[in-house]
């Protein structure tokens, strides 16, 4: 007992001192949008990074200024670019040393030049929409200068596939300094008003408080219907931080970050690793917040793309994928607002005579999710997952009545209008895109997938609710007549009718297995079909992307088989991400190395079909792992230790009463007790209620646990 009781309270870090072997460093000057030193506070942010060698620039960003009108013949409204701030040094550049600090959530940063050196720390405040910028210079530099540049206002699109002029909305050049009612607000600060064609704008404001040799610039952008609105957004950012003054400033910017980081914790015996997945934590914060925009393929960090808006056939699935297991369901609202807030689009998007009770979207929409569904049926009910993981994780059960639910319903009741019952007594589905695989096909294994987990999920939602729908019936007569889902010689197809026979770098047909866990290796009849099914998928890489690789390591995680997770997240880190751990193809997508946080938390702790398996997917060269406060489904924290390649013990706390199962490696004899608010320690072994010892050394663990408790097993 002694020994468990000392050891129960070892797992928690020095913040500052962990993340600090987590930072970038750079000791020669970025030099793209993949190098570049990243801030933001979900809104706001900037990319700093040099093009010329001659100084270095802040690219700043702000996530929600999209296109309001659809531009012709590029089938979508898109997000616009804001502009750069240089910073020009008298002197070519000739040593660059710089670190993104990410406990506190900055860049500091020596440049040498020919002439001196300058230095220099920034931030975007956690709250504040103002990005921040001290600096001081040599005698020899002092001669520096900060000129802004403003972006072209023009869908990416258009530059990215150089699209003839009059295939846009052109918008008119940007206005400097430009009149406002109130214009006395405006004092000692530069603004730059960026009208939109359909309009409306955005205002870029700068404020340089310098004197000889040092100073401190304040940058922000404002966004409104309103061309006055849009202005004094931003200078009132501006004079607020300003008053504020930098010392509270930064108080208030640090003591944020330092609020979020522990809300969970995890470590493995490979410190690339351990710095990726911190740097994806540093990310998602910076890219999404609670009450701002949802994550898209760019966040903050604009970069000419051809996608400059949200992908929903992926990329806002893998985007959120991390969020829940690293106990941060904060970030995880900013989807559910989205969700909540689109609910007439995504009724208009489907068909006129099916918006009575369904939902849907297509494939690619600006945040107001129009985007009606054509070829992909699923991406709504996909996307529903996670909105369900958001209330999984929390037991929520207003989340469930009130959100979860309806938008659940709709989704699934869009593939009921699409089933037709064939000559063998089936429901079947028509013929679709599987996503990102050329050929259609009838019953794809995209759509029956997600169209079972939805079944399945309304009715126990009903059942948990107490609610008598009169869907009930039919969506039971979906599942017992629905179609199998098409196989042949190498595993689970496309759909029917159309084998896997090309590079498919999306797992679509997969999904199953992951992340809907319907078809699961703890099922023994399913093995060897899963298995056959991953090598055959895996057997034709030529058009892999990031997210294969992020896929291939879930699906391996989800059959326990540690080594070869691992292998495929190295891929990732090997092959695909760029210096800043961003992920880019043709353009930006930052939900690759995002999925690849997920994939390693996978590795350690899984939470579906009511059991919490720790350690599930451990590699055999990960003797030594530690991880605390990470959530899982029914509301648990869960805490445990692995030493010398045993689980040493286990702490799980309940936040919401619910029924507890784990499966675990420890072996038997187990003991069990809580622990109090005083880290006392008080034997309870009758919470065991039973135990089960299954094949492969796992022991299924029931625990008596109630609401607010905390117990520890050994």
């Amino acid at each position: 007992m002694h020994e468990v009781e000392a050891m129960s309270f070892e797992i928690f870090p020095k913040w500052d001192e962990m993340l600090s072997h987590c930072d970038l460093i750079w000791n020669q000057l970025p030099k793209s949008w993949g190098e570049g030193a990243l801030t933001g506070n979900g809104l706001l942010g900037a990319n700093i990074y040099s093009r010329s060698g001659r100084g270095i620039s802040w690219h700043i960003g702000r996530t929600d200024v999209y296109q309001k009108v659809e531009d012709r013949g590029t089938n979508g409204k898109y997000r616009l670019p804001i502009g750069r701030l240089d910073l020009k040094t008298k002197g070519k550049i000739k040593d660059c040393s710089m670190r993104l600090n990410l406990y506190d959530a900055e860049v500091t940063c020596k440049l040498t030049t020919e002439c001196g050196e300058i230095e220099w720390r920034t931030f975007t405040h956690a709250e504040q929409m103002v990005q921040v910028i001290e600096w001081r210079a040599s005698e020899e530099e002092q001669e520096l200068q900060w000129e802004w540049v403003p972006d072209e206002a023009i869908n990416p699109r258009i530059l990215f596939h150089s699209t003839p002029e009059g295939g846009y909305y052109p918008c008119p050049e940007p206005v400097i300094n430009p009149h406002i009612q109130y214009e006395q607000n405006q004092r000692g600060i530069d603004v730059w008003f960026q009208a939109l064609a359909e309009g409306g704008g955005y205002a870029t404001g700068i404020r340089n408080v310098s004197d000889i040799g040092a100073g401190t610039i304040y940058v922000s952008v404002g966004l409104s219907d309103s061309k006055d609105t849009a202005i004094l957004e931003t200078v009132d950012a501006i004079h607020a931080s300003e008053k504020q003054g930098m010392q509270l400033l930064l108080e208030s910017h640090q003591d944020w970050w330092h609020r979020y980081y522990p809300a969970s914790y995890l470590k493995v015996p490979d410190q690339r690793i351990n710095a990726f997945y911190w740097m994806q934590m540093y990310v998602l914060a910076s890219a999404t917040r609670a009450d701002r925009p949802a994550l898209d393929l760019m966040g903050p960090w604009f970069e000419v793309t051809p996608w400059p808006a949200i992908w929903w056939n992926l990329n806002i699935q893998l985007s959120y994928s991390p969020i829940y297991t690293a106990n941060r369901l904060e970030l995880g609202e900013s989807l559910c607002r989205l969700l909540d807030h689109a609910q007439e689009a995504l009724i208009n998007n489907v068909p006129a005579s099916y918006r009575y009770d369904a939902a849907a979207i297509g494939r690619v929409s600006s945040f107001d999710c129009v985007s009606p569904v054509t070829d992909e049926h699923g991406n709504l009910l996909w996307t529903v997952f996670y909105y369900w993981e958001q209330y999984r994780y929390s037991m929520d059960d207003e989340m469930l009545r009130e959100h979860v639910y309806p938008l659940l319903r709709r989704s699934v009741q869009y593939y009921i209008h699409l089933l037709t019952e064939g000559e063998d007594g089936r429901y079947h589905l028509p013929v679709s895109v599987s996503p990102e695989y050329a050929i259609p096909a009838a019953n794809t294994n995209y759509d029956l997938s997600l169209l079972r987990w939805g079944c399945e999920t309304l009715l126990a939602s009903c059942k948990r609710l107490d609610i008598q729908d009169e869907g009930i019936e039919r969506w039971r007569d979906v599942l017992n007549r629905l179609v199998d889902y098409p196989v042949d010689e190498t595993g689970y197809m496309i759909g029917t009718d159309v084998p896997l026979l090309e590079s498919h770098r999306h797992y679509s047909h997969l999904m199953m297995i992951y992340p809907l866990s319907l078809v699961h290796y703890e099922q023994e009849e399913n093995r060897a079909l899963i298995e056959h099914s991953l090598e055959h998928w895996l057997s034709l890489p030529e058009l892999f992307a990031g997210f294969s690789w992020t896929g291939a390591a879930s699906l391996y995680a989800a059959i326990g088989k540690g080594n070869r997770s691992l292998h495929y997240l190295r891929q990732l880190l090997d092959r695909e991400l760029q210096f800043n751990t961003l992920y880019k193809e043709k353009g930006p997508c930052l939900e690759t190395p995002l999925s690849g946080a997920a994939s390693l938390q996978e590795m350690l702790l899984q939470s579906w079909g009511d059991t919490i398996r720790v350690f599930p997917a451990v590699p055999d060269e990960w003797p030594d792992i530690v991880f605390h406060q990470m959530r899982a489904e029914g509301a648990f924290l869960v805490s445990a230790v692995r030493e010398q390649g045993a689980t040493r013990f286990i702490r799980i706390r309940s936040l919401a009463g619910e029924p507890c199962n784990l499966l675990t490696d420890m072996k038997l004899p187990l003991q069990a007790a809580l622990l109090d608010e005083n880290a006392n320690l008080e034997p309870k072994n009758d919470r065991i209620i039973s135990l089960l010892e299954t094949e492969g050394n796992y022991t299924r663990i029931e625990l008596d646990i109630k609401k607010g408790e905390e117990l520890v097993i050994w």
